[in-house]
């Protein structure tokens, strides 16, 4: 992803890494001009995640 210096700095002054916006741009909600991930939605991804996890290993026997 291009980033501004105007974005840079923001992120540097909120101390968020470039992973966390990636991540954040792959899995929020788009809510008008912004996309939030918050709480309740970062759960719900770490049950999927788990959920599949778990899946593999059960295959991987």
């Amino acid at each position: 992803m291009n980033t501004t210096r105007h974005l840079q700095a923001r992120m540097s002054q909120r101390a968020i890494s470039m992973s966390e916006l990636d991540i954040t741009l792959a899995f929020g909600e788009v809510r008008g001009d912004k996309v939030v991930l918050n709480k309740k939605r970062i759960k719900e991804l770490l049950a999927e995640f788990e959920y599949i996890h778990n899946n593999q290993l059960e295959r991987a026997k």
